[in-house]
């Protein structure tokens, strides 16, 4: 066994909600409390009125008077382009300005400035880095960061990117629920086959991993980076602006402050009915007409809390059946199941659990720490002779544009890595024309549904020469090109520049789903009725 590192490095859980940092002393894995003595602190940058910057609580706390330059929720962002049909369908999900950033992705303004989704992420990461120095004594110049195992390259590539711009040296992206499963499993001898259940703020994974002693091999994984607390929330809210809209015919979408204190009332509601049958939103003077203040007070029970969540539930619940069919599994066949995530807490989650699996869900997991301990206790080990190792695999498949605008997949999902798959490049779309191949990311077969990686260019001359996909353990591409003069060279992957074909996808999709709705529907839409309509006023 090899001695204490000479580093310090510590795990980071880098939530859509909140972030959690860990280290390891002795062996055994501590979180570190943030500069407020809490063991979380809430993903949130905020630019103050007199210019300052604010992370944490501080920036949480200003929410609801400047929600203009309050930037939470990042994570569901980072690493996407500005012309995406997720980000564009996001753009107006959020109280702050989405705009496009100067190499074409998805962007925030802060201030009447544009910063990068990783250049916000870097301030969460730099305050946890000085919380940390300040708690241990000692600079701390590594760090381990979590991802949903769901993120697809580009992302991944962002949270590097901010983990470097806060001054650390990544050592390793690791996916969140194989952190979780360190945490269960590191060093005690286990052969049992997990489920990793982790519903978080913003994002839902879902991993089924064989423990074999220290070896955390992932069979199989899925997820959805669209499905998480946050969507809870918005159901409460949802419900709350249309019993308001019923009593008064206010729509409370219009006033950024009071959407944000309904906000707040629902997500303290939900927290609340994971310990107790009933609750209250109750907001005093929330709007006011012809000077006479105007409260809500709306009764929640948790029966109506699953009654408006039970979809959400159900989809997390078919994301588990999926990944374990693609391996052959029931769940009959797990072990174990761990949660993770503090939406994981929901009493009817737990239920679920209990009636799927036939055997509740595993106590003594902390589901808002395990993941920052798993990644401390990676981290530490790095440079031990006992070291863990991970089998990890591919979330979702990566494959190159065809000219009818599908994918073809060159690395399927659930590849081992790490991996590397070859081809032979194709001659150019026109003769004597360079060669243009568009890489993408994701689950569909059109390449409009799935994430646009970057496109390679190369002369007509290299048409039949070998390009490789390599993905590193960290489920990061590369890709090279079998060079006459040079052999097999790194080629980058050129971003800024859409490609027509997705361009022309793009266009064709949003035509599609123009809706023609009738008088009902566009009075819904008025007053921000329906599943997100609040959002959607902006």
């Amino acid at each position: 066994m090899a001695g204490p590192r000479e580093k310090p490095i510590i795990g980071i859980d880098l939530g859509t909600t909140n972030a959690c940092v860990a280290h390891v002393r002795s062996r055994i894995p501590r979180v570190v409390p943030t500069d407020r003595g809490n063991l979380i602190l809430p993903s949130v940058v905020a630019l103050s009125e007199r210019g300052e910057f604010l992370v944490g609580g501080v920036a949480k706390d200003q929410l609801v008077v400047n929600p203009k330059n309050t930037i939470y929720g990042a994570k569901r962002l980072i690493g996407r382009k500005w012309n995406s049909r997720v980000v564009q369908e996001l753009r107006n999900y959020y109280s702050y300005d989405i705009v496009e950033g100067p190499a074409g992705e998805a962007a925030v303004l802060l201030g009447g400035q544009v910063y990068t989704l990783p250049q916000i992420s870097a301030f969460v990461l730099a305050h946890i880095k000085k919380i940390a120095e300040a708690f241990l004594q000692r600079d701390i110049p590594e760090a381990i960061i979590s991802v949903p195992a769901y993120y697809s390259d580009a992302q991944r590539q962002a949270v590097r990117e901010a983990g470097k711009l806060a001054g650390f040296d990544v050592k390793r992206i690791v996916n969140e629920p194989t952190a979780a499963a360190l945490a269960y499993g590191f060093s005690r001898g286990l052969d049992q086959k997990i489920l990793v259940y982790d519903l978080g703020g913003g994002t839902f994974d879902v991993s089924v991993l064989q423990l074999s002693g220290n070896v955390f091999e992932v069979l199989a994984t899925g997820g959805d980076t669209f499905l998480g607390g946050v969507d809870f929330d918005n159901r409460i809210i949802d419900y709350a602006l249309e019993e308001f809209w019923q009593q008064h015919k206010i729509d409370l979408a219009q006033s950024p402050i009071a959407m944000q204190r309904v906000k707040n009332g629902a997500e303290a509601a939900k927290i609340d009915l994971s310990l107790i049958p009933n609750a209250v939103i109750d907001l005093p003077f929330l709007e006011e007409r012809k000077g006479r203040p105007l409260d809500l007070r709306l009764p929640l029970s948790r029966q109506r809390l699953e009654e408006l969540t039970h979809d959400l539930v159900e989809r997390t619940f078919d994301l588990c059946d999926e990944v374990l069919a693609e391996r052959r599994l029931s769940p009959k066949d797990i072990d174990e199941v761990i949660l993770v995530g503090g939406q994981s807490r929901m009493p009817l989650v737990q239920e679920k659990i209990r009636e799927h699996f036939g055997r509740p869900a595993r106590k003594g997991v902390h589901p808002d720490e395990c993941v920052a301990l798993g990644a401390a206790l990676l981290g530490d080990s790095l440079d031990t002779i006992d070291s863990v190792t991970l089998v990890d695999v591919l979330s979702m498949p990566i494959g190159i544009a065809t000219p009818t605008a599908h994918m073809r997949r060159v690395l399927d999902k659930n590849t081992t890595i790490p991996s590397t798959k070859s081809f032979r490049l194709p001659p150019p779309r026109e003769p004597g024309q360079p060669i243009e191949i568009d890489i993408y990311q994701g689950e569909s077969d059109l390449i409009v549904d799935n994430e646009f990686l970057g496109s390679i260019r190369l002369p007509a001359a290299a048409t039949g020469r070998r390009i490789d996909f390599k993905l590193d353990e960290e489920c990061l591409l590369k890709v090279s090109f079998d060079d006459p003069a040079k052999g097999m060279t790194a080629l980058e992957l050129a971003t800024r520049d859409t490609p027509e074909a997705l361009k022309r996808a793009l266009a064709d999709a949003a035509q599609a789903r123009a809706p023609a709705a009738g008088p009902e529907g566009a009075e819904k839409e008025k007053r921000g009725g329906g599943l997100f309509g609040w959002l959607k006023r902006g």
